[in-house]
């Protein structure tokens, strides 16, 4: 009898066909994964050997053997002491790496592997948790609001516009209150008409505004005055400059060192102003520098029905040099000016219809914020009540420890990314919203995570899925190989990046002996070798295309049998099949 063997590795992960002949056989392959440092503030050590990359301080997920990952910490204490755990996803206590104060971290993140059911398959986690800033300045903030005639939906053809306001401002105060920052965020309110509709006095002696001096947005009772002050019904016309003027004056008042922050809300061009007594142009735009002591008064118009020279020769036609110059001067003392225009309209003007067009009015109310991009335009009750409630998220964010945060997490060599496919999930005590999830993205062998915005209790869960690649040709079984390149955290613009642990895998090989044997029953020579295919299967069945061996077996015995019968048989058996090779019950 002539005998030929060979043998062939497998992983744990899929299974082989083995084509002799006519005959196929099932065997598998093994493979490998690795580590790297984590952060500035507490840093990993890796241990390079003859098996592998891998870390020193690390952990390993309960009965799994093929998976290793980076214990927790703080630059404080030093390593953890937690060596195994179960690795269940909804876990938020174990391995950790805090940044800052041990016992109240700026923010803290994690990176582990775990091994799915199908072997060499794994699930890859990256956890981050935010925080509140620790000693922060508060901000000041001055709700500007236009409380004239056309807010109420009786004079404006039907759309509650004071009924929005009311509500946003709630809402917004609200919002403030249930971040936990109540105590940091002043909010004050100065709301303005026309003299003689709001804040007392006639129309000649009246004010046209009234106030709510700064207060915590966080005590019920700056919050009922507040909310008071907007309840009556609004009446009269829109005296913007006076608003700008009086909310300018609240913030500057306040020589904390506070950031200081306006919030403009008004449905309309401003219908009274300020005499200019003096102007300047800038980039083509005419501001008001100077004013008197009495009014231009058009009443439902921008345009004056009697314009005037300036004292520095420039032509006055309407109340808007008065307005733009106000809030110029607002910005030029160190305030930050938002802006809302509540469905806008064009200006018909007094002496002929059609004296600014829809987009004439909304170029300059863009000049009254800070930037262009501080203006937003609000076509609808609705729209009103989300922008004051983004103006509260906006806010609130500027507290939180990650600000729009980025992670970058490149595939490691000896690995591939499952599928294109990254999940984001909130997974902290404080829900963030699935509208404010960052997204996460697989594209070119990295993930990319943007658009982190994570305060006190809130966290997020990144999760994807990598397979390790045995089918390479320089693999090697039973090798601890780099999961990841190295995975960086950026909590916010002009911070230092910091690195997560980086979770070590490998695969397991077994060796599968094959033996041909067959009986010579003619004088026909036998061959020297024969080649033997090897190829593996995927969950459904099919070859995988991308993986075949060929190897070769050699006679281990040779001889002559006498021709006793002119058939020929051919057996195949295989040996060594009580290796247990495990069958994937899923396939990458």
């Amino acid at each position: 009898m002539t005998k030929m063997t060979a043998k062939v590795a497998r992983t744990g992960h899929l299974f082989a066909v083995l084509l002799i002949l006519m005959s196929m056989l099932t065997g598998l392959v093994t493979s490998g994964s690795s580590v790297v440092t984590a952060t500035a503030n507490i840093r990993p050590t890796y241990q390079t050997d003859a098996n592998g990359t891998y870390p020193t301080n690390s952990w390993q997920v309960t009965g799994q053997q093929n998976v290793i990952n980076q214990r927790g910490g703080d630059q404080v204490s030093g390593w953890d002491n937690n060596t195994i755990w179960n690795g269940d996803a909804t876990d938020t206590t174990n391995s950790y790496l805090k940044f800052g104060d041990p016992n109240n971290p700026d923010y803290q993140i994690r990176k582990y592997a775990k091994e799915t059911n199908t072997p060499g398959l794994y699930d890859v986690y990256l956890n981050v948790k935010g925080n509140t800033q620790q000693n922060v300045k508060p901000v000041d903030i001055v709700l500007v609001v236009d409380m004239s005639g056309s807010m109420e939906s009786k004079n404006n053809g039907g759309t509650d516009r004071a009924g929005a306001v009311r509500t946003g401002v709630k809402n917004f105060l609200t919002s403030i209150q249930n971040a936990g920052l109540g105590d940091y965020v002043n909010v004050g309110l100065i709301g303005f008409s026309s003299p003689g509709y709001i804040g007392g006095g006639n129309k000649t002696t009246g004010p046209g505004y009234i106030r709510v001096g700064l207060g915590k947005a966080g005590n019920t009772s700056q919050q009922q005055a507040i909310n008071s002050a907007l309840s009556p019904t609004f009446n009269g016309g829109t005296y913007t400059q006076i608003g700008l003027r009086q909310g300018s004056a609240m913030l500057n008042a306040d020589t904390s060192g506070n950031k200081k922050m306006m919030i403009l809300l008004t449905d309309g061009v401003p219908t009274f102003s300020d005499k200019v007594k003096n102007s300047v142009v800038e980039n083509g735009t005419l501001y008001g520098t100077n004013f008197g002591t009495t009014r231009d008064e058009p009443g439902y118009t921008a345009e004056l029905k009697n314009p005037y020279i300036d004292s520095s020769g420039d032509y006055i036609y309407d109340t808007w040099p008065a307005t733009l110059g106000e809030a110029k001067k607002a910005k030029d003392s160190g305030n930050e000016v938002h802006a809302l225009g509540i469905q806008l309209a064009g200006d018909d003007g007094y002496w002929s219809e059609g004296y600014m067009s829809d987009e004439d009015v909304r170029q300059n109310m863009e000049l009254i914020p800070t930037s262009p991009d501080l203006y937003e335009d609000a076509d609808s009750a609705d729209a009103v009540e989300a922008y004051l409630n983004n103006q509260a998220k906006d806010i609130v964010k500027n507290f939180n420890t990650i600000i729009d945060g980025t992670i970058t997490d490149p595939i490691g060599t000896q690995f591939q990314y499952a599928n294109n496919q990254a999940t984001v999930t909130s997974v902290g005590k404080q829900t963030v919203p699935a509208s404010e999830l960052p997204s996460a993205t697989i594209q070119d062998g990295q993930l990319t995570v943007n658009h982190m915005n994570l305060g006190q209790d809130q966290e997020v869960q990144i999760h994807y899925q990598v397979r390790i690649k045995t089918e390479d040709a320089g693999f090697k079984p039973d090798f601890w190989y780099q999961m990841n390149g190295e995975t960086l955290l950026t909590p916010k613009a002009g911070a230092a990046a910091v690195d997560f642990g980086i979770p070590s895998g490998r695969a397991p090989a077994t060796t599968v002996y094959v033996q041909k044997q067959w009986r010579q029953l003619s004088n026909q020579s036998l061959p020297d070798t024969l080649n033997v295919t090897v190829q593996r299967k995927v969950a459904d069945g099919s070859l995988d295309p991308n993986w075949q061996q060929t190897l070769v077996l050699k006679k281990l015995i040779t001889g002559k049998l006498a021709l006793r019968h002119l058939r020929i048989t051919i057996r195949v058996k295989v040996f060594h099949m009580s290796l247990r090779v495990k069958m994937p019950r899923e396939l990458i």
